[in-house]
């Protein structure tokens, strides 16, 4: 009789994701998230149409610009950061002109929701990478996803030397982050009429 093994946990880590899958689990696991309702509010027609195209085109953004996915083997838990270097000025621009066209009326919100986390995001930290996303689809929690999040952080601290930044887009989420290590740095980030983010940071 064979024995059936449990899930690996170990991740997938790549720079050319099944970008489909990791935007689909983004989108899923991010509907009900404080910050993207405020973006991408629930009422909105077509409101699946323009998350899947926030997570698409910020997504890409990162991966053409060094970035790396980590994910399960079926992406229903993934994590994903930014290059150690600041994009420039030009593929900013054109990436906040190609969110506001593809998210229609959610477009402005989306914009300035970028632009305050450009904004705000410390310049006087550490050789680091920007966790902008991490997600476990609600469906597949404890099915070894959390497992492999936690440990690809831990590959991005000790194996490669990175501190990692993040915002917190909920209490409950900072609550998360601080109990893998990491510490609230700064001020609370307001958006305009809407809820707060919380940054952190982890050393490598």
């Amino acid at each position: 009789m064979t024995i059936a093994q449990p899930p690996s946990t170990d991740p997938i880590v790549t720079s050319d994701p099944d970008l489909g899958a990791v935007v689909a689990t983004l989108s899923c696991a991010f509907a009900d998230d404080p910050v993207i309702k405020w973006a991408i509010p629930e009422d909105v027609p077509e409101r699946a149409r323009y998350l899947d195209a926030f997570f698409d085109i910020t997504t890409r953004q990162l991966l053409d610009n060094g970035g790396a996915v980590a994910a399960t083997a079926s992406y229903d838990g993934v994590l994903v950061w930014s290059g150690t270097e600041a994009t420039s000025e030009e593929d900013d621009i054109a990436v906040l002109a190609e969110l506001e066209q593809a998210c229609g009326p959610c477009g402005p919100k989306v914009s300035t929701l970028m632009q305050t986390l450009d904004a705000h995001h410390p310049t006087d930290l550490p050789l680091h990478v920007h966790a902008l996303y991490a997600a476990i689809r609600p469906e597949t929690r404890g099915s070894g996803a959390r497992e492999m999040l936690i440990g690809a952080f831990r590959e991005l601290r000790v194996t490669h030397g990175f501190g990692v930044y993040a915002e917190a887009s909920s209490l409950r989420s900072l609550r998360l982050w601080e109990r893998l290590g990491s510490k609230r740095i700064g001020g609370e980030i307001t958006l305009p009429g809407g809820p707060s983010l919380y940054p952190i940071f982890r050393s490598a």
